[in-house]
């Protein structure tokens, strides 16, 4: 990847935060702060690495993933919005992820680095015909991550939203792995549409694709070697866990045959009956806080 300046980009970049072209044009903010190495493509405002110092990565990508312009990135945390998988007629996961975002802001302190981008109005009126919204997105990148989308309803009528911050979680085998935190919780099995009620941790042993709802509280995968990644969510009373396992593996563009054994989506969403009605002026903000750190006693 190589550096450039951009007079699209009008924004005051702070140290160790610059703008870089990989090998096909594709353009990143790239981060190296003394707290946090991170860079996320202006092209769906996605996230594709965000590394705290003297920790392992927060971030899953695929190795089979070329990051081509005008196409979709496998890994990272894609933007699902104004509608999560194929809840509406349009691409899957609606348009926030294949858009152009704006750099509106970047600032950092000894410990973080901030960043905001927004989706010009213009694009999505053209792209969402007779709605309004306002979108940001919001960063904050230091010892652990967290991610803001933050959807403003500025037309005259009741519109609807669901969405999902599509986090892709490194795990070492996915064999070896649990997810504590919705133990008891109904969820909707998207494979089957049934619901289901959580009998203790989740574990893997096949394709997983599920919406668990009516829960806000922490939610943490637990490794074979005792870390854990635990997702802190606001704005969200669904959570979407999912692993797409062996076949579907097959099916992925971007993605290896084995990739599936290394990663796992936990995901701050507003899915299924979460789904949000916004009324005219109304403001929702949707967060994912996610953070490495040793298991406890509690792990069984």
């Amino acid at each position: 990847m190589h550096s450039q300046t951009s007079a699209q980009h009008p924004v005051q970049l702070p140290e160790g935060v610059r703008l870089i072209e990989n090998q096909h044009g594709r353009e990143f903010l790239q981060i190296d702060h003394p707290a946090v190495s991170a860079r996320i493509a202006m092209e769906g405002a996605h996230i594709t690495h965000c590394q705290p110092v003297g920790q392992g990565p927060l971030l899953w990508m695929s190795a089979s993933e070329p990051e081509l312009p005008g196409k979709t990135i496998r890994g990272g945390i894609p933007l699902c919005w104004p509608w999560f998988s194929n809840t509406r007629p349009g691409v899957a996961h609606g348009i926030a992820r294949i858009s152009p975002w704006q750099l509106t802001a970047v600032s950092s302190d000894a410990e973080q680095v901030s960043v905001r981008m927004s989706l010009a109005d213009s694009l999505i009126e053209q792209a969402l015909p007779g709605e309004k919204w306002q979108l940001d997105v919001e960063f904050v990148l230091g010892s652990d991550l967290t991610v803001t989308l933050i959807t403003r309803n500025t037309g005259s009528e009741a519109q609807a939203l669901s969405q999902a911050l599509h986090s892709y979680l490194p795990v070492s085998d996915i064999d070896q792995v649990m997810v504590q935190g919705l133990e008891s919780c109904t969820y909707i099995d998207q494979l089957t549409g049934h619901l289901q009620i959580q009998q203790g941790p989740i574990r893997f042993t096949a394709e997983t694709d599920r919406i668990y709802f009516n829960h806000s509280g922490e939610v943490r995968l637990i490794d074979a070697n005792k870390q854990v990644i635990s997702v802190h969510r606001e704005g969200s009373d669904s959570v979407v866990v999912w692993n797409p396992w062996i076949d579907k593996s097959l099916r992925l563009s971007h993605f290896a045959s084995d990739d599936y054994r290394h990663m796992l989506c936990i995901e701050a969403a507003n899915a299924g009956p979460d789904a949000r009605i916004l009324k005219p002026g109304e403001t929702h903000r949707l967060s994912s806080k996610i953070t490495r750190g040793a298991a406890d006693s509690s792990v069984v």
